[in-house]
């Protein structure tokens, strides 16, 4: 199945399996998960949630500093 993955503009397609996780998909695409939090339709979902269906994610940058 396919995921769309939007990292800032731009979107990434993704093929995989039903049943990968959200860090398995950023890790396929070199993102790494503690720099990223990860949105479908407006709210926020854990790097461990299995997607078993065709989906749009969203991805905003974490930026931390002092």
């Amino acid at each position: 199945m396919r995921i769309s993955l939007n990292v800032e503009g731009k979107v990434h397609e993704v093929d995989v399996e039903p049943g990968t996780t959200v860090q398995q998909i950023l890790d396929s695409v070199g993102i790494l998960p503690s720099t990223v939090l990860v949105t479908y339709d407006g709210r926020i979902v854990p790097n461990s949630t299995k997607i078993n269906e065709p989906v749009e994610l969203e991805t905003i940058i974490v930026s931390s500093g002092g």
